[in-house]
Parts: structure tokens; sequence; C-alpha cells
């Protein structure tokens, strides 16, 4: 998934910005899966600056390069955006969900000193609006529906999950005392998606029908999607799950 962004955005700027603009992201959406709010706050001014840039390639024409400063992000570059020609969204929509998040990156204790600390309010906000932005430039660039493009921001990053070891085609949970179900939870947290086959190989199970078992009670549990086909889907509820277990287990 994350290739296919990349090439969506790509085509409408160039491999430096698009590069950028996905990095920031996903270091924002790491950093908010370890509960890490203020180092995922700091890295959302990154992801601004990038589609700051986008933007001003979409309404100019050309944009500041990358290493060079930008203006300041206020009031007045809102207006410019605004009289410039071109999209609602890269002149009006785009620009207001970004000076949100960059008002809450430096002013509620994040970029500097402030009453209100970082916190998991603020943090949510700013992953919630970073992915409608970054799905908003990946609708406007492509034949994508809303829908569509939501559903490739969900996917474009696999989380580096603390206590996964990979190398090449081998993985292998580093965790003791995980039971199955867990072990099953913890890899899917990582990719979202696998088959029963692959989870089985990772985990070295031998019982393909109590791993079945184990599938089909997670699914009815609601904590993944047990498909006809083997696939196993975690759903919302299974991830909170799941980044709790690894909360309690790698931290422990």
């Amino acid at each position: 998934m994350e290739s296919k962004v990349l090439a969506i955005i790509e085509q409408a700027s160039d491999s430096d910005l698009a590069n950028l603009i996905i990095d920031s992201y996903k270091e924002v959406e790491k950093h908010y899966f370890v509960k890490q709010w203020k180092t995922s706050e700091l890295d959302a001014g990154h992801f601004v600056e990038a589609v700051r840039r986008f933007i001003e390639l979409r309404l100019n024409g050309k944009y500041t390069p990358i290493g060079k400063s930008l203006s300041s992000f206020n009031d007045k570059t809102m207006q410019a955006y605004l009289n410039e020609s071109g999209d609602d969204s890269y002149r009006i929509h785009i620009p207001r969900v970004l000076l949100s998040i960059y008002g809450i990156r430096n002013k509620r204790g994040v970029g500097h000193v402030s009453l209100i600390a970082p916190n998991y309010l603020d943090a949510t906000y700013i992953i919630a609006s970073a992915k409608w932005v970054l799905a908003e430039l990946i609708r406007l660039n492509s034949t994508l529906s809303a829908d569509e493009t939501s559903k490739i921001v969900d996917h474009i990053v696999e989380r580096d999950v603390e206590g996964v070891w990979e190398q090449g085609e081998v993985t292998r949970i580093l965790v003791d005392g995980l039971s199955l179900k867990e072990q099953i939870l913890f890899l899917l947290v990582s990719t979202d998606t696998s088959t029963e086959d692959k989870l089985m190989s990772i985990i070295e199970a031998k019982d393909k029908g109590y791993f079945r078992k184990l599938l089909k009670q997670l699914h009815a549990k609601r904590l993944i999607e047990y498909k006809a086909d083997g696939t196993c889907v975690l759903s919302p509820k299974g991830k909170l799950e799941a980044e709790q277990l690894i909360l309690s287990k790698v931290k422990a």
C-alpha cells in the first residue's frame, strides 16, 4: 500500500517531496501507536511543513526547497492560499487543518513550554487530522474515492513492533509467556492482515484444528475477522487489545 500511495504523491510532485510527506506521516503514526504523545505531536510539525510545500507546488507551480525555512504559518499565509486559483481543498480545507495541527504542536506544551502537557486527546486529534490530509492528497491526485483513500492510508504503515524479530523471510516473537491467542494478536498488530498458514508457520503451531478453533474464538469475540479463505484481519477492537498487550508485555 505504501508504494501505491508514494507513487500517487510522487506523480503529483517529485520523489523528494513525496518521500518527505509519507515518512513524516509514518513517524506521527508510529509514535502515536506506542503512546509517545509528545514525539508524535512533534513529528506532526514535519508533516505540516511537507504538505505546505505540496500546496505551494499545486497552487504556484513550485515549492520552497527542502532544507530552506518556510514562511511563518499564520492568518496572512492562510489569506495568501485563499487568494490563489485552484481546488478549494488546497486553498481552504487542507490549510485550515494544517494550521490547527500546527497550533497544537506549538501552543500545547509540545514545541514550547505550556500549562497543557502533550496528551492522548491532542495526539488523537493530530493523527486523525494528518490521516485526513494525506487521504485528501491521494483523492485529489488519483481516481480513488474517499473511502478507498481512507483504506489505503490505514495500511501504509507496517508497525515496527518491539518484540517481533524479522530477518528476511523469517519472523519470530521474542516475548516469552504469551498464549497462542496473544501471539496471534501480537503478530497481526504489525500488519493488520495475514493468513492462518503464515501465522501457524511463524508461531510454529502443530495442531491446525486447534489453531483454527482459536481463530474462530477470536472471530466470535470480534477481535479479528477470520474469513473462509483463511485470511485473518485485525479488527479495531482487536487492535486496541493487541496494543495493550504489547505495552504490558514488552514494557514489563
